[in-house]
């Protein structure tokens, strides 16, 4: 199921202005993906434009891991995010993946939450 929605989700925003992919293939396949998903908050004395970036389904495949492949990723939706004119990029990590963002110079923060609606 999770893949079925995963698939349906791409295929539908792949053109949306909103949201960027970024995949590295090896061997014709793709082996490590990222995203971010773009939105504007209201102004703060940080961030004035508002506009701010979610990492998310940052995946490297087993085999391909620990040879720079999410590094890369991640460095590549930076620079997009720069580009873009976004002022902050933040993101939700596993144990895993935490040392990934310290080495890129994200700060850790415990400020956020989340509330889920059961399914009925």
């Amino acid at each position: 199921m999770f893949r079925k929605a995963t698939e349906e989700y791409f295929t539908a925003n792949i053109n949306n202005p909103n949201s960027y992919t970024a995949i590295l293939k090896a061997d014709g396949e793709i082996v490590s993906a990222g995203s971010i998903v773009f939105f504007i908050r209201p102004p703060s004395p940080s961030n004035l434009e508002g506009k701010e970036a979610y990492v998310m389904n940052m995946y490297t495949a087993f085999d391909y891991r620990k040879q720079g492949y999410s590094s890369a990723i991640l460095k590549h939706l930076m620079q997009y995010c720069q580009k873009s004119g976004v002022n902050r990029i933040w993101l939700s990590t596993s144990s895993a993946g935490k040392c990934l963002y310290q080495k890129h110079g994200f700060i850790e923060y415990e400020s956020e939450m989340e509330y889920t609606f059961e399914k009925n």
